[in-house]
């Protein structure tokens, strides 16, 4: 998938200035963040699918649904602001930036939660079984494969069989044989602290990890320090001595001298500070340490550090802080001729170089505009040292060569001189073989960008980036992708490694390759997708090229792309849980589906756990009557339903609407079906969105808005807004606080069994409760506002993350919040009850010996009176009505983002963010 970058379309502070005196609220109290809101209404409304389809004759009969191959070729508004900046600016909320204080804090709270133990008579959390299987229909490709989670980094020990990965959000998994058919993985990183990790490097016995991830999106979270093993992963220990310099930054790169294991050199990079793990955010605390290379020789206990060019500063003024990779470091590495010479590249400047016995760095390499603000966001410089003929030769791709913005492959085959002497490989000529490697990580550099060559084979070099969009979702293609591509003549000319003789591919957005040491004609690669294994002997595919339609150029290209593609691409997901699950919805029978971070919407009836439709997944709905019909959403409020149960070819798009209403709305929009009217389901924007008939009569939607088949010339979608002229709930209508379009509905309830009773909230603490959501006219709903009518503990101005309602009572729900305490008055869970008679609410503040722990999302199991609460750490539940919060045990310390509980009240579940979906069967 494409990835939520911070370089691309990202907002300035005069566009944040500009779009918050558009949307009319005060800068200090709601911050540039309606930058984001504005800007995004207005452009996800102006391209719709209908018109990219129109646009691009057939695009829809490709393996992939068209609101995916749309969000491929065009980008969108999730590349400037992604789902983990939005959940950063909930927490930091009145503030823009969490202190470390805060996020430490909630870490220990609920360490001490656990360590109380577990509640009786509430169960205990297993992982959902899963098969991380994806259909033909759902790749690039047309044939099926598996995934998991985002893989940040490889290591492969000297055996060539025991691999390390180390993933965005589920820490770090080790195989005894990542070669076998089906290698057996476990995860080795759950004591560990923070489980976003940025680097892996295997020294000897020793395994160093790095924590906080590098790579330049909204969701690259910030670590908390470096930590090795000596005992393959059995057991942690931090490395103390650099922990100032590595809170709230990602750590890059680590080295460790051959001669010497005392010898450490670790990059810093910039990253987003977060509340967990997994919870990115855009907005750097103002005590970050700062970024570079930093040096020990005495193994970790003391460090100095060696690289610090000027880099950018916080600005709190923009939507995103402003500061971005100038004078990060991206990788470092001894030299293997003569380890007393290192090398470290660094962000928006070059590559640096220092000899034995110089006291300082210089630079071998400059890029186009050295430590320019203008190329901060986009530049990064990945490199290769390998040895011929006895000198040096280092690979160098710099990501701003031409142009300053386009990525280009350079090479010298002597590092060592005095004045070192570099060959520019790649050519923006189409007709020239350095076009192979010319934009080969096709403006992503900064997410996905690596270079690599195989000790022994210095004239063999690998460059690993973005999926090459243009190329595949065309009618005439000259390439498979391009994700990586192979050179064995110095990178003259490289050929396309994505497809294997079988058409098997590879996962877009490749960000970590590890040779097997025994054979550097295989690698183990890490990628969006999960983890693979690609191999020769490489194969002449070029006949395949003929059948292509390809003008003299472009066929001739191919011809040579295709060369020389691997034997095989084997994917090794299976018994990977690391997927990144925003929320589950259970239908009849037990049915399951739930929406991935990047990896698509998955169904529990497709083959056991499948990918049914990619693209980003957010919150869905089975329909209660109908186990066929479902719901899922991509990002922003864009929908799909499905009449075919979890056919990957049933989806039809709906979304036209919510679109072309300009609201503004959360990333992932909330869903909510009405249980005793089948096929009614309400979405919020600033107003309340309701379908009664599943957004339209499936003859219609399957022959004008089927993402695969359909002519998309008619209107796809029926949903109509709620409440008339006071439908706006972020509006000033309900009163001056916070009023505007940045306090959007976020959370919506509806009775199971009261066909008339619906709660919402928005995303700023107002509270409504709607006694006539039913009504045949949509601008009759009406709504009030409970949030201001408290009898008893004030409710909190922060953010509702939750609404849990009791069964037997439709006036009874409760609430939980998001944020910190510390930041915004309030506790963290609320017991709710509407009185109609007199329209107020009575209100008591429940979370107890919580701490000041952010909530995710609460359920409330209606037979025992306990309470679940999701947590960035975990699940926290109160038994029987206590307020004595305690640890659920079985589930790893992870992010949990949804709670959902059966109607029969007997299986909770937790879609966890790096850790898959786990299950509580409560009895």
């Amino acid at each position: 998938m494409a990835k939520k970058r911070w370089s691309k379309k990202r907002i300035t502070t005069a566009t944040a200035v500009a779009a918050i005196a558009v949307a009319g609220s005060g800068l200090a109290i709601v911050g540039p963040e309606h930058a984001w809101e504005t800007l995004a209404g207005k452009q996800e409304s102006k391209d719709s699918l209908k018109e990219f389809v129109k646009e691009h004759k057939g695009i829809n009969r490709h393996s992939q649904a068209a609101a995916t191959v749309m969000e491929k070729l065009e980008g969108g508004a999730e590349t400037a602001y992604g789902p983990n900046q939005w959940n950063y600016e909930n927490l930091a909320f009145p503030r823009s930036a969490v202190a470390a204080a805060q996020q430490q804090g909630s870490r220990s709270a609920f360490q001490a939660a656990a360590k109380r133990g577990g509640p009786p008579n509430v169960g205990t959390w297993s992982p959902l079984a899963t098969s991380n299987y994806v259909p033909g229909e759902v790749t690039y490709t047309g044939n099926p494969s598996h995934v998991s989670g985002r893989t940040t980094s490889v290591v492969v020990a000297p055996d060539s069989k025991t691999a390390y990965i180390g993933t965005a959000g589920g820490g770090v998994w080790k195989t005894d044989d990542v070669t076998a058919a089906s290698p057996t993985w476990r995860s080795i990183g759950d004591s560990l602290p923070s489980q976003a990790i940025g680097t892996l490097t295997l020294a000897g016995n020793t395994l160093y990890v790095g924590t906080g991830e590098p790579n330049g999106s909204s969701d690259s979270e910030a670590g908390v320090g470096l930590f090795k093993s000596t005992d393959g992963g059995a057991s942690f220990t931090q490395v103390t001595g650099f922990n100032a310099y590595s809170k709230d930054r990602g750590i890059s790169s680590v080295a460790v001298d051959p001669t010497n294991a005392q010898h450490l050199l670790v990059g810093t990079q910039v990253a987003r500070h977060g509340a967990s793990s997994v919870n990115g955010g855009r907005m750097t605390p103002p005590d970050a340490p700062r970024i570079g290379l930093f040096e020990s020789t005495d193994g970790g206990a003391t460090w100095t550090q060696v690289i610090d060019e000027p880099q950018d500063t916080v600005n709190p003024a923009t939507a995103n802080g402003a500061d971005f990779f100038r004078g990060g470091v991206t990788k470092v590495a001894f030299d293997p001729n003569n380890p007393g010479t290192t090398y470290a590249s660094v962000s928006d400047y070059g590559l640096y170089r220092r000899k034995a016995g110089e006291a300082a760095y210089s630079r071998i390499y400059t890029i186009g505009t050295p430590g320019s603000t203008a190329t901060s966001s986009s530049s990064r410089l990945e490199f290769a040292v390998t040895t011929k003929n006895a000198k040096t030769r280092i690979y160098l791709g710099d990501a701003t060569k031409f142009n300053n913005a386009v990525a280009g492959l350079m090479r010298t085959d002597d590092a060592q001189a005095a004045a070192v002497t570099w060959t520019t490989l790649s050519d923006p000529n189409k007709s020239s073989t350095g076009y192979d490697s010319y934009n080969f990580c096709q403006g992503q550099c900064s997410y996905d960008m690596v270079v690599s060559s195989p000790p022994g084979r210095p004239d063999t070099v690998l460059l690993s980036g973005s999926m090459n969009y243009n190329e595949i979702f065309t009618a005439h293609q000259p390439s498979n992708g391009r994700a990586i591509v192979r050179s064995t003549n110095a990178g003259v000319s490289f050929t396309d490694m994505t497809n294997d003789t079988q058409n098997n591919g590879l996962h877009p957005d490749q960000h970590a390759l590890a040779f097997l040491p025994n054979n550097p004609d295989k690698w183990v690669l890490g990628d969006d997708g999960g983890v693979a294994v690609e191999s020769g002997p490489f194969v002449d595919k070029s006949a395949d090229c003929t059948n292509r339609g390809l003008g003299a150029q472009d066929l001739a290209n191919c011809k040579r792309w295709l060369s020389a593609v691997p034997t095989s691409n084997k994917e090794v997901n299976s018994g990977l849980q690391t997927l990144q699950f925003q929320s589950v919805s259970v239908g009849p029978n037990g049915v399951l589906q739930g929406g991935t971070q990047d990896n698509g919407t998955w169904e529990s009836d497709l083959g056991g756990w499948s990918e049914s439709v990619g693209g980003d997944g957010g919150n869905s709905y089975i329909d209660p009557s109908n186990s066929n019909i479902r719901m899922h959403t991509y990002y922003n409020p864009q929908f799909d339903v499905n009449f075919r149960g979890a056919s990957p070819t049933g989806w039809n798009w709906i979304a036209d609407p919510l679109l072309e209403s300009g609201e503004s709305s959360s990333f992932y929009v909330p869903v909510e079906g009405d249980k005793t009217a089948p096929g009614t389901v309400y979405t919020g924007l600033q107003r309340v969105w309701r379908t009664t008939d599943n957004g339209g009569s499936q003859a219609y939607l399957e022959k004008h808005c089927n993402e695969f088949t359909g002519d998309f010339t008619q209107t796809c979608g029926d949903w109509k807004p709620l409440g008339g002229a006071n439908g706006d709930l972020s509006g000033s209508a309900y009163g001056a606080d916070y009023a505007g379009p940045g306090n959007y509905v976020v959370n919506i309830a509806h009775a199971q069994r009261k066909t008339n009773i619906m709660w919402a909230a928005t995303r700023r603490g107002r509270l409504f409760i709607s006694g006539n959501a039913n009504a045949a006219d949509p601008a009759a709903v009406t709504y009030t506002r409970l949030d201001q009518t408290a009898k008893g503990d004030k409710l909190p101005a922060r953010f509702v993350s939750g609404i849990s309602l009791d069964p037997a009572n439709p006036y009874h729900a409760i609430v939980s919040y998001s944020g910190y305490s510390a930041y915004a008055a309030g506790g963290h869970v609320y017991d709710v009850t509407y009185d109609p008679a007199s329209k107020t609410i009575t209100s008591k503040d429940i979370s107890g010996n919580i701490g000041d722990v952010p909530v995710r999302a609460v359920a409330y199991d209606w037979r025992t009176k306990s309470v679940y609460a999701a947590t960035d750490w975990g699940v926290l539940t109160a038994a029987n009505g206590s307020n004595n919060y305690l640890a659920t045990t079985g589930m790893p310390q992870v992010a949990v983002y949804g709670l959902t509980l059966d109607d029969a009240g007997k299986r909770l579940y937790a879609a966890t963010h790096g850790r898959g979906v786990y299950v509580n069967r409560t009895n």
